[in-house]
């Protein structure tokens, strides 16, 4: 008896059916949080490029801005101008009440990972610089 052999899919690329966003717009997330206590005083979301995490933007929701709708805020974030067409993901979220206790929750850990791709700009330098390398000048030491 022999076997028939499956057609071989393309894997799916990363970026396909993610929400997309220009660079140098906001992204605005609602973030569902509850204290009954003294209330949800501040979220703090932070995203990064997934690959260079030193591009990040955060967010912020405060006490007295817009009215969370069934316990769910509106926390806008700025995408850098200077944003390349990478992948960016939803780090993390912290959350205070209104007394100062706060926790931090992390992607993959707390929730699952939350990932939008942007579209940067083709005429905007986007590159970091590059670490060459470090050396000690002895007869400065």
């Amino acid at each position: 008896m022999t076997k028939k052999l499956m057609p071989v899919r393309p894997l799916p690329i990363l970026e396909e059916g993610l929400l997309r966003v220009r660079a140098g717009e906001d992204i605005v997330l609602s973030i569902g949080a509850l204290d009954r206590q003294t209330g949800v005083g501040e979220i703090r979301a932070l995203c990064c490029s997934r690959e260079n995490p030193d591009l990040s933007a955060a967010g912020e929701w405060r006490a007295g801005d817009s009215t969370p709708v069934d316990h769910y805020y509106s926390v806008r974030i700025p995408i850098p101008e200077s944003s390349p067409s990478v992948v960016w993901e939803l780090k993390s979220i912290r959350l205070e009440d209104g007394q100062g206790n706060r926790r931090t929750y992390v992607a993959g850990r707390d929730y699952d990972e939350f990932l939008f791709q942007v579209e940067g700009h083709e005429s905007v330098d986007c590159t970091p610089p590059r670490l060459l390398g470090i050396r000690v000048d002895p007869a400065k030491s």
